[in-house]
């Protein structure tokens, strides 16, 4: 999954200048990189990030999926978006997968999906990117953050989705530690007993820094960490370097079938 910020203020790759057609390029070379989802947002999600209007956000958005779902109809469009109207107009111009990072999402959420036969990633999170990094405090790190994704499937469920159309996240660097980080990433494959498919959201984040590294000189251990993610379950990769992670899949993947 490459994802693709049509920001100007996300951690890594937001840009004042972004506009339809560097955005559009980065889709294509994602696409000849071996992307197989390509996940459009039009809202910054990092820590202390400003909110934007729906109409700001859509602004940012529907151009883009429009000219993918024209150039690429082949190539499966996510809408990284936790509000209603923004997701009800992706989905009606042709977005196939909702990724809803704000941890809470509800029946209405649950229903527009279902009604446009699309998927659905549920994210876990706590608080909103103003407060979330002060929200790190569990008694049962993995256990708590399973009991709210099984919660969240079965109420799904109960609003008429299936597994195959559920996308759990457990939210790597929202509202928690460095250190629950690891954890979370070493006992990724815990998650893989809720029986829907596991996306892994690591690339260039905070807690993989070394020695207070930016988001460039985090792409080593980005790298690193996804090896990790495919080796303890992870189905789906959300990268910003498409076309070297597609080099660590193919490893895998060969790796799996030779052994």
């Amino acid at each position: 999954m490459g994802i693709v910020n049509a920001t100007p203020d996300s951690f890594y790759d937001g840009d004042p200048q972004n506009n339809l057609s560097s955005l559009f390029a980065k889709c294509k070379d994602y696409v000849q990189s071996g992307a197989d989802i390509l996940d459009i947002g039009g809202e910054s999600t990092r820590p202390g990030a400003t909110p934007v209007s729906e109409e700001e956000e859509l602004a940012r958005v529907l151009p883009l999926i429009q000219k993918v779902r024209q150039v690429f109809p082949a190539v499966p469009v996510s809408l990284d978006t936790f509000k209603i109207p923004v997701a009800r107009e992706g989905l009606k111009n042709g977005v196939q997968i909702v990724n809803d990072v704000s941890g809470t999402p509800d029946k209405e959420m649950f229903y527009l999906v279902k009604e446009y036969e699309a998927r659905l990633v549920i994210m876990h999170s706590r608080g909103n990117p103003q407060n979330m990094q002060s929200l790190t405090e569990y008694k049962d790190l993995l256990g708590e953050i399973k009991e709210f994704l099984a919660s969240k499937i079965s109420q799904a469920l109960s609003c008429g989705l299936t597994k195959e159309q559920l996308i759990i996240d457990p939210g790597f660097g929202f509202a928690k530690t460095r250190e629950q980080n690891y954890m979370l990433l070493k006992h990724l494959d815990v998650f893989k007993e809720l029986g829907v498919t596991l996306l892994a959201g690591l690339s260039r984040k905070t807690f993989l820094s070394q020695q207070c590294e930016k988001p460039p000189k985090r792409k080593a251990q980005t790298l690193a960490a996804n090896l990790v993610a495919l080796q303890n379950g992870a189905d789906i990769l959300r990268v910003h370097d498409v076309k070297e992670t597609r080099k660590i899949m193919n490893f895998w993947q060969e790796m799996q079938t030779t052994l």
